[in-house]
């Protein structure tokens, strides 16, 4: 979340110089070359709307729908658009034109994912069909259903020192509550090595960032401070959450905190030891990163620390393409926005690809299983440096 006042009016899009600084920073724009895709033909698009000399139809609303919101457009602009809040609003303002396709995906995930009976049906399926093993069957995302849950050691029972300091509160998200759950079990792990409580936080559904994005900002809002008001309580010291784009969502609230970089900070401060690993590593930087206050060159000084470790970072710079849902709306996008990146790993012999973004790690899966690399596993880097731990 990058703003605390919600009660933004709609932005001017004449803000805008059309100067074109941005398109060589634009994901989208750099596989289409198509203006329209770019974030001045966005904004172009956004104040036809508004002005109505553009009607909401499928074809315009579809190149908002496209949009990854990295902001990297945002963060070169030299007239300092603020594009995140020009985007958001538009879906929202547009969200009822949108086609029904769109509506029901975008009703059914946030059905699915933020409310808890539904939560915990997915939750039980996903682990029958680890159980089952259905990622045999080479299906879809089943195929590598192992490289999300990848941990799956037995926990170590470490003793506390201090019962009487404040714990610390594991937020699990929605979706990472799902399909990487074990990340929550790896920060207890770390912070009980380093003498810190934690405990997993119980009946909180969802950050609000899914509906937010999608064009139903009022639930999102809603969603956002429902969760907010169970962090500002006086029995956690600090709430850590390990999926960036929530941490991004919720770094307004000053008792919240990216478990990332929590725990990079943890065992910097700890001089940790680790396992010798003989293993070629490259670290993703979701585009979530700076908004959710993470230090990527801390992560990299920390995995160079492991014995024996060949540590990368991708040449190609642009997002993953999974951002603001395009994995569930605009796949091919996705896909062809990553190819880079798996083209990379593929070059390098790359045998995990760390990523602490869960809808990154779930389009890197997709790309891994759409070109065979059957080899590379997808990590959150807590999981990894935990399992290298001494």
């Amino acid at each position: 979340m990058k703003k605390n006042d919600f009660n933004i009016k709609m932005l001017d899009p004449e803000n805008c110089a059309m100067c074109g600084m941005c398109t060589n920073y634009c994901p989208t724009y750099k596989i289409s070359k198509n203006e329209s895709e770019s974030p001045r033909g966005r904004i172009s698009i956004i104040e036809g709307l508004n002005k109505g000399e553009l009607k909401p139809t499928a074809s315009a609303l579809k190149h908002l729908n496209s949009c990854t919101m990295c902001l990297a457009c945002e963060s070169i602009c030299p007239a300092q658009v603020n594009f995140y809040d020009l985007m958001v609003q538009a879906r929202d303002k547009y969200f009822h034109k949108q086609k029904l396709i769109f509506k029901i995906k975008s009703l059914l995930l946030s059905i699915f994912f933020t409310k808890n009976i539904f939560r915990i049906f997915i939750k039980k399926i996903f682990n029958i069909l680890i159980k089952v093993r259905l990622d045999k069957a080479k299906i879809g995302i089943f195929k590598n259903l192992q490289y999300i849950k990848t941990n799956t050691k037995k926990r170590i029972n470490f003793k506390t020192y201090d019962t009487n300091r404040k714990n610390i509160g594991i937020f699990t998200g929605c979706a990472t509550d799902i399909f990487q759950e074990s990340v929550s079990r790896d920060c207890i792990d770390i912070l009980n090595r380093n003498n810190i409580n934690a405990e997993i936080l119980k009946n909180i559904k969802c950050c609000g960032s899914l509906d937010f994005h999608n064009g139903r900002k009022t639930m999102g809002l809603k969603n956002y401070h429902d969760t907010v008001s169970k962090f500002n309580t006086n029995k956690y010291k600090k709430i850590i959450g390990y999926a960036s784009g929530c941490s991004a969502f919720l770094m307004s609230n000053k008792n919240y905190e990216d478990a990332t970089s929590y725990i990079l900070n943890i065992l910097t401060k700890s001089n940790a030891n680790f396992k010798t690993s003989y293993l070629k590593v490259c670290i993703h930087k979701p585009c979530t990163t700076r908004l959710a206050n993470i230090n990527f060159e801390n992560l990299i000084q920390i995995l160079k620390m492991v014995p024996e470790l060949s540590v990368s970072i991708f040449d190609d710079k642009y997002c993953c393409g999974a951002g603001a849902q395009n994995l569930l709306h605009n796949k091919n996008n996705s896909l062809e926005i990553i190819n880079p990146k798996i083209s990379f790993l593929d070059k390098n012999n790359i045998d995990i690809i760390l990523t602490y973004n869960v809808g990154c790690s779930l389009n890197f899966i997709s790309a891994i299983n759409t070109n065979n690399l059957e080899n590379v596993k997808v990590m959150h880097p807590i999981s990894f440096l935990n399992d290298r731990l001494i």
